[in-house]
């Protein structure tokens, strides 16, 4: 039997050394860059679908403000998402195609956006948000009315403010708590410009678009202070992102040893994409393992945000989509995400590079995603598959990038260099080898009986007992409450092997052990729920051991049919 597994294992594996070692085509995506499909979790839908507003992380929450919903109409409202759903606040103005900077204090700086509706005009308007009591404060006007801004804050907690839409550009400053001033006017107007830190007390602007929305290929960047300058890159390679976005997101330095870096695309005449670094105002290219995909083997891509930064894990990412979608739109959305190792180029070394992709969908969010703590992006709002202002979107979605191990247990396919020949065939062989030994392992429970497990000190134990003990160590020690509780560490209490545990757990109870562990939490959450119903949401989840708000959520509902609110509703009903 080891025997015929062993052929069987090699010959598949020797079939598929030519599919894995030709991978996607040259043609369609660089040999050095694995393409690999990502997981996307759908949230709740907001409220009320939105398009040119803004989406920010602040006091711990994701929050959508202002834009336009349907019927091209600015809606002054806003959402945040809190108890697995979305809240709606009422804002003070609606800044559709507006801007806002997370401040350092906590709150949120909210100005411009269009005047009337389908994106008319501009506004002076801005207010201030307050995560913690989920209030906005209309407090002011800027020097200048203005739609399609950016803003920088500095280290001294001033705001920079440069950028407009049909209308005269100029830069300003917001003091950080209730006045604008005019600083001068700028060598050329821009919309949506990239506003970038270049020490403590300055900052340089320079943009992808004119105050029209064209491209805006122009190799000049004003200054805070001091004159304009040239930038030599930007002869050949063109800054372009997109209007609703933070540059502040796009940040990989250290305030604290006076580094100032910042990481941002760039496109040249062939329409080839590459990533540029700003360090303290010094321009140049990141070096990476090989060009930026431009295709695949369902057509072009187009890459249309700004970048945002995962210092945490030194990484960075670029959101990109189908080149075809305003051609036919009938074909969906395929979501691409290009991951910059970042980190690592620092180290001098060149950045690898992975593309993300999705299948087709139905919604196209396209603005800058927020990161989520948990290291993956959040969109909410945009455009549908219409590709209209009069319909847009209310769909949120998730996109898992976050842990390569998990994030590729989809299919994931490249072009590979000769030497991966080598390496498959030598896994082929610890494959078969470990396949062999499993297999006389699996010989020894036979003999022992399907009911029984073979223990370390080879005695034969039901899996009914060593049930009863695993549920008696998850009672009295309560591991469940750790989140990163692993199959493994269940495994050593008991001086077994994982895979032994696992079809234990599997044939007593029916569950996976993610399942078996989740049920511990889901009962202890409830418990917590019913004996301290003061006890927020928030802290329910972390408290019974759950990784995150979502799969907390998620878990709770497909065990008890109904959300942790409504279970609370239903329980203090009963009592």
């Amino acid at each position: 039997m080891a025997a015929t597994r062993l052929n069987l294992w090699l010959t598949i594996l020797l079939l598929l050394l030519p599919t894995v070692a030709r991978g996607v085509s040259a043609d369609n995506i660089p040999s050095d860059c694995p393409i690999v499909k990502m997981e996307v979790e759908q949230l709740p839908d907001l409220n009320i679908p939105r398009a040119s507003h803004q989406l920010f992380f602040a006091g711990g929450e994701y929050v959508v403000a202002g834009g336009h919903t349907n019927g091209f109409i600015p809606t002054p409202t806003a959402e945040y998402f809190k108890d697995g759903e979305w809240h709606v606040i009422q804002m003070v103005y609606n800044h559709d195609f507006g801007y806002s900077v997370v401040l350092k204090s906590g709150k949120v700086l909210l100005g411009g956006g269009c005047s009337e509706p389908i994106g008319i005009g501009q506004t002076f308007l801005a207010e201030l948000y307050d995560p913690q009591t989920h209030t906005f404060d209309g407090f002011g006007s800027m020097e200048q009315k203005r739609a399609g801004a950016s803003g920088l804050e500095l280290d001294s907690g001033c705001v920079v403010i440069a950028g407009n839409w049909y209308h005269n550009d100029g830069i300003e400053l917001f003091d950080g708590r209730r006045r604008f001033t005019y600083i001068k006017d700028v060598s050329e107007g821009r919309s949506g410009p990239f506003i970038f830190r270049t020490a403590k007390d300055d900052a340089i602007i320079f943009g992808g678009f004119n105050t029209k929305g064209d491209s805006l290929h122009s190799s000049t960047a004003d200054r805070l202070r001091g004159e304009a300058v040239s930038i030599p890159l930007f002869e050949t390679w063109h800054p372009f992102g997109c209007l609703a976005h933070r540059s502040a997101e796009s940040f990989i330095g250290n305030e604290s040893r006076g580094v100032y870096a910042y990481l941002f695309p760039v496109r040249d005449s062939t329409s080839q994409v590459a990533i540029a670094k700003i360090e303290n105002g010094n321009v140049s290219l990141l070096p990476t393992v090989c060009p930026v995909p431009m295709k695949t083997q369902w057509g072009g891509i187009e890459y249309y945000s700004t970048i945002i930064t995962d210092q945490k894990r030194g990484r960075a990412y670029l959101m990109g989509g189908n080149a075809d979608m305003h051609i036919q739109p009938e074909k969906g959305f395929r979501h691409y995400v290009l991951r910059i190792d970042y980190a690592e180029a620092s180290e001098g070394k060149p950045a690898p590079l992975t593309l993300y992709y999705t299948d087709p969908m139905q919604d196209m969010p396209d603005y800058t995603p927020v990161l989520t703590p948990e290291g993956h992006l959040l969109m909410a709002g945009g455009l549908t598959t219409a590709v209209s202002n009069f319909a847009p979107s209310g769909r949120a979605y998730v996109f898992h990038v976050a842990d390569s191990n998990e994030s590729q247990s989809g299919s994931a396919t490249s072009n590979h260099p000769w030497w991966l020949w080598l390496a498959v065939l030598s896994t082929a062989i610890v494959i078969a080898v470990t396949l062999m030994i499993l297999q006389r392992r699996r010989c020894k429970h036979r003999l022992a009986g399907a009911s029984e497990i073979m223990t370390a000190n080879g005695t034969a134990e039901p899996r009914t007992d060593l049930m009863e003990r695993i549920d008696e160590l998850m009672e009295s020690e309560k591991l469940y409450l750790n989140n990163g509780l692993k199959i493994s560490d269940i495994a050593d209490a008991f001086h077994l092997h994982r895979n032994d545990i696992s079809a234990c757990i599997n044939s007593q109870t029916g569950c996976t052990f993610t399942q078996y562990i989740n049920r511990y939490r889901i009962e202890y959450a409830k418990r917590l729920m019913r004996q301290q119903p003061e006890k927020k949401v928030s802290s329910v989840w972390m408290e019974a051991g759950f990784g995150s708000e979502q799969t907390f959520f998620k878990t709770f509902r497909a065990a008890t049919g109904v959300s942790p609110k409504e279970w609370m509703a239903q329980n203090n009903n009963l009592s």
